[in-house]
């Protein structure tokens, strides 16, 4: 039996043409909650990169997984945290940085810099979250997640290299590290133990490969139909497309929430 859901934002719940979520799946947030569910979000993002997102998130989610798994929080309260291994994190700053790459790095505290100025990447970051990172060089703050931008894909291998300890995850245009095996699957694990949930009432929405280790984890791993090709073959259940009502129509379909007429 289900008892916790959990949701990635960004083409899963979230369309970024209209900077919020389908009607259905904010029917779909509001019925389960209703039902009894926990709900939590499962994310990439940083806390500041979610700041615009509209009020239905927080008004339905129990839980917000944050910086793929590096952070959780329950009732506005950091209950996980998960700080990249130092000396590692430091050596593949410094190889950013000598080869002028832009990132973007994540403190413990909530604090959430570029390196340097980037028109390109400030204006992606509006783009998708209605916000710009400030840019600071950084300073020694212990460090919970990086996201980085390759120029090449020979940059990208080598950083890769780096991270022995750290979890290295490549995503399209960019890639992420975060701490020694920490990963959306293991927060979503991690988080159902707060709740004192096991992982075979877990469920999980995703559409993108970095959600792959949650849609494996999870006891049903849904993925949209506008999902990677990679996470639907991994999923136990395609759903339809974000644009179709593809939340809506997966919550119906297990019977987690009834169909309205």
């Amino acid at each position: 039996m289900i008892k916790a859901i959990y949701f990635d934002i960004d083409s899963t719940t979230y369309i970024h043409a209209i900077h919020d979520s389908p009607q259905s799946t904010k029917k779909a947030f509001k019925q389960l909650k209703e039902n009894g569910y926990k709900l939590a979000i499962c994310t990439s993002r940083s806390m500041a990169e979610m700041a615009k997102l509209p009020s239905h998130y927080f008004e339905y989610m129990d839980a917000i997984i944050c910086l793929a798994g590096a952070q959780i929080y329950v009732d506005n309260k950091l209950v996980v945290n998960h700080p990249l291994d130092v000396s590692e994190a430091k050596e593949v700053l410094s190889y950013l940085d000598k080869n002028h790459i832009t990132y973007r790095y994540s403190c413990t505290n909530k604090d959430n810099f570029l390196n340097q100025k980037d028109d390109d990447i400030a204006a992606l970051f509006y783009r998708l979250y209605l916000m710009e990172p400030p840019v600071k060089t950084y300073d020694n703050e212990e460090l919970v997640h990086i996201l980085y931008y390759p120029n090449s894909e020979i940059e990208r291998e080598h950083i890769r290299k780096l991270c022995h300890k750290n979890y290295h995850l490549d995503l399209y245009r960019a890639c992420e590290i975060t701490a020694p095996n920490i990963n959306k699957g293991t927060a979503i694990i991690e988080c159902a133990k707060y709740w004192n949930i096991k992982q075979d009432e877990i469920a999980a929405f995703g559409d993108a490969n970095n959600d792959l280790p949650m849609i494996k984890e999870a006891n049903i791993g849904i993925a949209m139909g506008n999902g990677s090709p990679l996470l639907k073959q991994a999923a136990d259940y395609i759903t339809d497309t974000i644009e179709n009502d593809g939340v809506y129509k997966a919550c119906v379909h297990f019977g987690w929430i009834k169909e309205e007429k």
